[in-house]
């Protein structure tokens, strides 16, 4: 029985702690929220208990439950920074911007609170009509180090207050900063562009953008918007919004950083005071997906228009993690009606095509590689990586001609792709073909990532193909220091160790290659080395046999 159900059995109020403590620690925020909620209705002045039922709360979204205990802390403790933002939030969804600003004058800022209070009380004063108060308090973010929230957050307020000119000139000042800026920045400074009028500064923009990152899905249609002078609302509609806005900025950063929990709290924030803000639904979805959270990433991604272009990016989302939750058919039926909405786009091609590789449907797999070149057209450069995975498709359906032909296109559009080079070479060493051209490949690749594990084995492989065994078991071994818990590495090793005469060496690494769990097919291969070791060279033939050396 798992810990979490065992303990709630219990129906004490330890019990309940230990349940709390253990669906946590999986990942398991909802049940972690309630179970903490029932020790403290048994332990209520618990303050350790309140706090930690308090965060659990915000991060699994009940915000109004949040909201009670969050009073009850900040009566015991008036330094909690986030029990004052969320009662902030609190007067902010209601309106009440100025009770907001009272109790944001009173909050911590240390820390990140140094970033994130005076970022909402200048929301708040902001909404309160008190627009100069609020470029003061922003002015205190440059001495703290956060300049570019500064410059965002200025141009955006004097947007909602009007004030063409600053605004401009704070985007612009933004857009320096951040040489070109981010998705988020173009949007909102497209969109203020295209409010005024001033469509072709709007599509020059975009166009710049694209040129940076052309595989962007949502500036394309800000692209169309712009040439066909369509209206557009602002990207924040008030004061309510900016807050938001600058709750889920907080909560990009977190989760940059990594700092997960807190990201997820932050999010959910900026949903607080915008429940159907798409970037904000995004990036808590992102979260989930990361704790395997499929379902609960999917009820947020259903929560986006489905007919806007977050909509169609969320809904390709909705149906990797469709293949995730092991509901193969929904997945395919969805990218299915993905692909037909948008003919100009790879996306769910290339999703099914890696959905069906990973099952070992290789042949499927190869076919929906295919129809992804063939919507593309001309390949550039970044499409290396759609003949790269069609390769290793038609390999696995030992349609080797057909996978080396991809390969080489592959390496003809990026010549210095190290997971081409280490592919294509590795599997020449292994067919017994091209050995010298494909030692040399691999050991291009090793210069390029001399990091990777797999790629350092592809080399000392090639090596042992070659005859050259010492050099083999240098390098095999450097491989299976990086990757120790590989267990094709740990046999090539054992391999190479036999060959120089280091042979209980070599039993060992078998085992352990055995103990890691190979392939199915590798079992009986090494089974049969550690109860007869390697037959000599003489022995051997075809492309078993290594180019040079006499080691037996």
């Amino acid at each position: 029985m798992a810990p979490t159900h065992a303990a709630a059995e219990e129906g004490s109020v330890f019990g309940q702690y230990l349940a709390g403590r253990y669906a946590r620690s999986v990942g398991d925020i909802t049940s972690a929220s309630t179970y903490y909620e029932r020790v403290l209705q048994g332990d209520p002045d618990n303050s350790d208990i309140l706090t930690r039922a308090f965060l659990l709360m915000l991060a699994d979204g009940r915000f109004e439950s949040a909201t009670t205990l969050a009073h009850k802390i900040d009566k015991i403790n008036r330094s909690s920074s986030l029990a004052s933002q969320v009662i902030a939030v609190e007067h902010i969804a209601k309106g009440e911007f100025g009770r907001a600003v009272d109790i944001l004058r009173k909050a911590s800022r240390s820390r990140m609170n140094a970033l994130i209070v005076p970022l909402v009380e200048a929301w708040s004063l902001a909404g309160d009509g008190r627009g100069d108060e609020s470029f003061k308090t922003l002015a205190f973010l440059e001495k703290k180090g956060y300049a570019l929230f500064r410059t965002y957050h200025d141009a955006l307020i004097n947007e909602f207050l009007g004030r063409t000119e600053a605004a401009e000139a704070a985007y612009r000042e933004t857009i320096e900063t951040q040489e070109g800026g981010s998705l988020r920045l173009v949007e909102a400074f497209g969109t203020f562009l295209e409010r005024a009028g001033r469509q072709q500064d709007a599509i020059k923009l975009y166009r710049d953008y694209l040129t940076r990152e052309p595989r962007n899905l949502l500036i394309p249609t800000a692209l169309e918007r712009a040439k066909s002078k369509q209206p557009v609302p602002p990207l924040i509609a008030g004061a309510r919004e900016g807050a938001a806005e600058a709750f889920y900025g907080i909560a990009g950063g977190l989760l940059q950083e990594n700092a997960r929990e807190l990201a997820l709290i932050y999010g959910r924030l900026a949903l607080a005071l915008n429940p159907d803000m798409p970037v904000a639904l995004t990036l808590i979805g992102n979260i989930m997906e990361g704790d395997e959270r499929y379902e609960s990433a999917n009820e947020l991604y259903e929560r986006i228009d489905a007919g806007s272009p977050r909509g169609w990016n969320a809904r390709l989302r909705m149906a990797s993690n469709l293949n995730e939750m092991d509901k193969l058919s929904a997945a395919v039926k969805l990218l299915r009606q993905l692909e037909k909405e948008r003919p100009d786009r790879i996306d769910p091609l290339v999703e099914l095509g890696d959905i069906f590789r990973l099952r070992e449907k290789y042949k499927a797999s190869a076919d929906e590689y295919g129809r992804a070149i063939q919507r593309v057209g001309e390949l550039r450069e970044r499409h290396w990586t759609l003949l790269y995975s069609r390769a290793i498709a038609h390999e696995r359906s030992n349609e080797w001609r057909k996978a080396e032909l991809d390969f080489l296109r592959a390496l003809d559009l990026k010549p210095e792709q190290p997971l081409v080079l280490n592919y294509l070479g590795y599997s020449w060493i292994e067919r017994g073909e091209h050995l010298e051209r494909a030692r040399e490949m691999v050991e291009k690749a090793v210069k390029l990532r001399p990091t990777d594990g797999y790629i350092v084995d592809s080399l000392g492989w090639a090596f042992y193909r070659l005859g050259e065994f010492d050099d083999a078991v240098d390098q095999l071994e450097r491989a299976v220091s990086l990757n120790p818990e590989d267990p094709l590495i740990n046999d090539h090793l054992g391999d190479a160790l036999w060959r120089v005469g280091r042979k209980r060496e070599a039993t060992f690494q078998w085992r352990r290659a055995l103990a890691l769990k190979p392939e199915t097919e590798a079992v009986p291969k090494i089974r049969e080395k550690l109860d007869k070791g390697l037959p000599p060279i003489s022995k051997l033939s075809g492309p078993d046999i290594p180019a040079g050396g006499d080691g037996d």
